[in-house]
């Protein structure tokens, strides 16, 4: 797949792959929903009609780079994710993921952020079926 579409898939389908479990709704959520610009919000939309924000996008290059924040409790400083995407020669896209911003306020919250490997297979997976 190409780097396009990887980036389209995680931005957009995020919905698909995130895991409802990690979310502040959990069973309860409708979908996600991504302002795929600079500034934009990540929101959580619960099938009661609630709304959560828990990210803020703070680049988003198409088929390149995608970063935003995240903040999946309410206690202590957002952390921030950074996803690259790059074109392979011979064809298929190396994704690369950093989630960083851990610090005391917010490692409470890190037990819920140890399923990268998890969410990185439902990813690849929404990935290759559209």
């Amino acid at each position: 797949m190409s780097s396009d579409r990887a980036w389209d898939a995680y931005v957009h389908g995020m919905t698909e792959w995130w895991r409802p479990g990690l979310t502040g709704y959990s069973a309860g959520l409708e979908h996600i929903e991504v302002e795929p610009h600079e500034g934009g919000r990540i929101v959580e939309h619960a099938r009661d009609g609630r709304e959560r924000v828990w990210g803020e996008v703070q680049e988003a290059v198409p088929g390149s780079h995608f970063a935003h924040t995240l903040r999946l409790t309410e206690h202590g400083d957002v952390t921030t994710i950074a996803v690259e995407f790059e074109d392979l020669p011979h064809g298929g896209t190396e994704v690369r993921l950093v989630h960083s911003g851990w610090n005391d306020s917010n490692s409470e919250a890190r037990g819920k952020h140890a399923d990268w490997p998890m969410l990185l297979e439902r990813f690849k997976a929404y990935a290759q079926h559209i």
